[in-house]
């Protein structure tokens, strides 16, 4: 499998997530589990500053590599090494032809400032 590489050494936490209301009946996000993944891969790509007179803020972006069958979705989290990231984008699903290959990929997305 996918997850007997090397690099795929990190056990993060998915946290599924769906709009609805929360305990006052306000439109907000709601977690709706939380499991531990192991297998998993969450290595950098780029960060960006803006700097502006109202606020500064950084934009961190990682690359998500995991099981095939985690069910991964636009709208989840993953949890690892104590910070929490948004999945950016629609993650996507590696078909190969071997199950090693066989992978879910997705961008994660750190918003600090």
């Amino acid at each position: 499998m996918f997850r007997d590489s090397l690099l795929m050494d990190q056990t993060v936490v998915h946290i599924s997530r769906s709009y609805g209301e929360d305990e006052r009946g306000n439109d907000a996000w709601r977690e709706d589990g939380r499991v531990e993944v192991p297998g998993c891969s969450v290595q950098p790509l780029d960060s960006t500053e803006y700097l502006t007179s109202a606020s500064d803020h950084i934009v961190s972006r990682w690359q998500f590599f995991g099981p095939r069958d985690m069910g991964l979705k636009a709208t989840d989290l993953i949890e690892v090494d104590g910070e929490t990231y948004e999945v950016d984008g629609k993650p996507g699903l590696a078909r190969a032809t071997t199950p090693f290959l066989a992978h879910t990929t997705a961008v994660l997305k750190e918003f600090t400032g």
